[in-house]
Parts: C-alpha cells; structure tokens; sequence
C-alpha cells in the first residue's frame, strides 16, 4: 500500500477521535462564562491536558527540532529554558488572579488601575498578537499534511482551518475534552520518534560521538554548520550571548504574561488545582523536550543533510517520512497535527473572549444576553481564523524564531503593568498606560528593523522594549507618589 494510503487512514481515523470529543464539549455549554473558561469549574486531570496540549504547539514540534537539527543544542536555552522561566512566574500570579475576578488579563488592568483604555487596548493587543500567533500552527500542520499525503501546501492550510474552528466553537469544554485526546496523541508520538531514533543513531553514545564530526550545510546551500558546533553552547558562533539571554525576554516573559495560560489559572476550580496544573504539565513538558533534543540531534546524525526543503520547520517531518516506516511515521504525523490544532483552538478562544469582555461589553455593557454573546464569539472565532489563514499563505521562514517575536509583544505591552500592578502597591495608571504604549511602540519598531539575514544571533527586540517599559513604569509611579505627597 502506497505510503500516502497509509497516512491518510491515520489522519482518518484521528479525525473521527476530534470531531468526537470536540462535539461533546457542545452540550456543557450554558452560559458565555462556561464557554470562555468552562464555569471556572475545572478539575485537576482537565485542567493538566489542555495547559500542556496549548503549551507544546508546532513552534516546539517542527521549529524546535528543526533548529536543533541545524543549530544544535544551543536551542534549548533560547526556548525552552525561558518557557519554564516564565512559568514560575505564573505561579505566583495563581492567588492574585483568580481573586481579582478578571476573565482576561485587560479586564484585570481594568480593574487595578480603573482605566478602561487599558481594557480596550489591552484587549486590541491580544486579538492581533494571537492572530499573528496562529499563523504559525495554520503553517505548521500545511507543511506536515503537504509532505505526508502528498496535497499542495494550500489545500493543507484549509483543512486545519475546519479542524481549528470545529473544536473553538465548541468552547473550553470542547477544548478541553479534544486537549486530553490531542495530548496523548503528542506523549505517545513523541515516546516513539525519540525511542526508533535512539536505536537508529545508536544510543546517546553514537549520537554524541556522531554529532561531534558533523559539518556542512544542513539543508543544500543554506544553514552551514562548523565541525562540532552542535554540541557548542553558541554554535560555534551562530548564536550569540545576547541573542539568548534576550530570547528570555521574548519567550519567557511573553509566556508568564500571555492569556492562553491564564485562562487557564482563571478556569481551574480553585487555586491548589491551578498551581497543581503548571507545575504537573512542566515536569511532563521536561521529558517531552528531553526527547526533542535527542530527536533534533538524532535526527542530524541518522540524516547530515536535506536536499529536498529549505524551510527549518519541515526538517522533522521529512526525515521521518524519508527514514521510517510507514507506520511510525504516521504515528509521528498525528503527533504534529494534535500540537498544531490544540495550541490553535484555544488561542482563537482567547481571541473571541478578548473581543466580547474587553471591547464589546465595555461599548455595549447593557446589550446582549448569553445567548447572544455566544452567538457573537463564535462570529469572532471564524472571523480571527479566517484572517490567520490568509495570513498564512505567506509565512514566516522560522516558527521558532517568529514566535519569540510575538510573544515578545505580550512581555512588552503586558508584563509590568500586570505584575506590577498584582505586587506593587505603588503601582500607578498612568504609569501602566505610559509603560504598555512604550514597550509596545519600541517592540513594533525594532521588529520592523530586524535584520532577516542575522535572525539567528541578534537580540531579541522584547529586550530593549521591557527595559524602557520596566524603566518608565517605575518612573512614573515613583513620581506621582512624590507628586500625591507634595499635595497632601
């Protein structure tokens, strides 16, 4: 049986499973607050499968392996390292948070410094940054489904497109249910690439040894790799210092202020069963990216070069298509589809709650019943992906490097004015208006300016835009709590 044949029985029957388990999500839906956040009502089994489906996205599956195939190990300290940084600061948000009420982290600025501008703003930042965000799992899944069943790039991009709203609109119980499903799709594809790479490369032995006397060109005329650079903290000078600290402030940052995690804090029943969930779904996420690793760098040793791509992100489908039975790398296959479609769900449910708490009901905060807000989320959820799809067409070259960049939006307009404002009393309006607007603009501006041929090494643009956000914020609280003194 042709190999295609195979891939789409597997891709068959997982989309039975999803339509499945999304469809189920439908009939628990009451009322807006059990669509946005399941009732705030969820348990702790819940509540860990959909955190870890939403955390582990195609930016970790494809873009991870793929620069640590070309990079090396270098990798996990410009992601994953900064990730699980950023979760700890999560979990000091847990109390605070879930106290305040918000539904959305606007909705809280709203509440801390009673400034609807920064609920409107606010809530303008996450529809855009998510919507830009998903272009990377829409572009995730076309390159998969395009290199396993043999379709245009074009087609592929559509069909994840009905996956992602089918599951959204179904809400966090909808989410929720296909999280759990989509997560042991991701355990068990990641446990057996890992494991026939491991035998393939000979053990950890074979591939550090191997890894050692790799050089060249990675995919054909592009991505060259100097002897032993692999195994180099810097790459052998592809990386530099500063380009992986910053990578903290855009990875690490944007993930302790970004709403797809928070709403989750906000939808666990209480607060030991949020704290419970980051902390169980990262030492699941520490194996998972253990793996990855020795994947990436397996993968670099069973196969020293790729002819056939020139995209970082397809590296790791095509060298299991190419080097693997039909089977295990059909199992490999759902794995990437199950990251891409649970991560992007639940960002377009964000997207609809922001829309609808942040914008809506402050212009109309008199108009509009369940039923109808309902109605209006999921208007908003085929809008969102609708222009995530087109913007998809013509994606990013790194999905690795481009989500460091959006999510270095969130660290910049968010992070101060919300942790600032959950444990600085000091803490002013003005201050979190002047700070947000600052490190947006800078963020916006450096992104513009960033140099396509030096991706790799150059710093991260969140870095400087917090700096001056983090600056301006005390700054100016600093001042009006002189200025409120002199007046008194």
């Amino acid at each position: 049986m042709p190999k295609s044949y195979i891939f789409l029985i597997f891709f068959f029957l997982y989309s039975i499973a999803l339509l499945y388990f999304g469809k189920t999500g439908y009939k628990e839906i009451e009322t807006i607050d059990d669509f946005f956040s399941g009732g705030r009502k969820m348990g702790l089994m819940a509540c860990v499968s959909t955190f870890l489906a939403t955390w582990f996205s195609a930016a970790s599956m494809q873009g991870l392996t793929g620069a640590i195939y070309l990079y090396g190990y270098t990798f996990i300290f410009y992601s994953v390292i900064p990730w699980f940084l950023g979760a700890i600061c999560l979990v000091a948000l847990v109390k605070k948070l879930r106290l305040s009420g918000a539904m959305t982290i606007p909705e809280y600025l709203n509440k801390r410094y009673n400034s609807k501008f920064l609920q409107v703003v606010g809530g303008l930042i996450v529809i855009v940054n998510f919507i830009m965000y998903l272009v990377i799992q829409i572009r995730g899944f076309g390159l998969v489904i395009s290199e396993f069943l043999e379709i245009s790039y074009s087609l592929s991009i559509i069909i994840v497109y009905i996956f992602i709203l089918y599951t959204t609109f179904g809400g966090m119980f909808s989410i929720a249910k296909s999280d759990g499903f989509n997560s042991f799709i991701i355990i068990i594809g990641v446990m057996i690439a890992v494991a026939v790479v491991y035998q393939k490369a000979e053990g950890i032995n074979g591939i550090i040894t191997q890894a050692k006397l790799i050089e060249g060109y990675g995919i054909e005329g592009a991505y060259y790799t100097p002897k032993g650079s692999l195994l180099k903290p810097l790459a052998g000078g592809n990386m530099t210092l500063l380009g992986l600290v910053s990578a903290f402030f855009g990875w690490g940052l944007g993930l302790a202020a970004n709403p797809q995690y928070t709403v989750r804090i906000i939808a666990a029943k209480d607060d030991k069963t949020a704290k419970k969930m980051i902390v169980y779904s990262v030492c699941v996420l520490s194996i998972i990216y253990i793996a990855l690793l020795v994947i990436g760098l397996g993968s670099r040793v069973i196969r020293p070069s790729v002819e056939s791509t020139h995209s970082i992100d397809a590296l790791f489908p095509y060298v299991f298509n190419s080097q693997f039975p039909s089977i295990i790398s059909g199992v490999v296959l759902l794995a990437i589809i199950a990251a891409a479609i649970s991560t992007a769900n639940s960002q377009l449910l964000v997207v609809s709650s922001s829309f609808v708490y942040d914008i809506y009901k402050l212009v109309k905060p008199r108009n509009g019943n369940d039923d109808g807000l309902l109605y209006l989320s999921r208007i908003i959820v085929f809008l969102a992906g609708s222009a995530s799809l087109w913007l998809a067409l013509s994606p990013p070259e790194s999905l690795i490097i481009y989500g460091g960049y959006v999510w270095g939006i969130f660290s910049a307009a968010f992070f101060l004015p919300l942790y600032g404002g959950l444990f600085w009393k000091k803490a002013t309006r003005n201050a979190a208006i002047l700070s947000m607007l600052t490190g947006l603009m800078t963020m916006i501006v450096l992104m513009l300016k960033a140099s396509k041929s030096q991706v790799l090494g150059e710093v991260n643009p969140a870095l400087p835009s917090v700096m001056l956000a983090t600056i301006v914020f005390i700054c100016i609280s600093l001042y009006e709590e002189k200025i409120n003194e002199v007046d008194y």
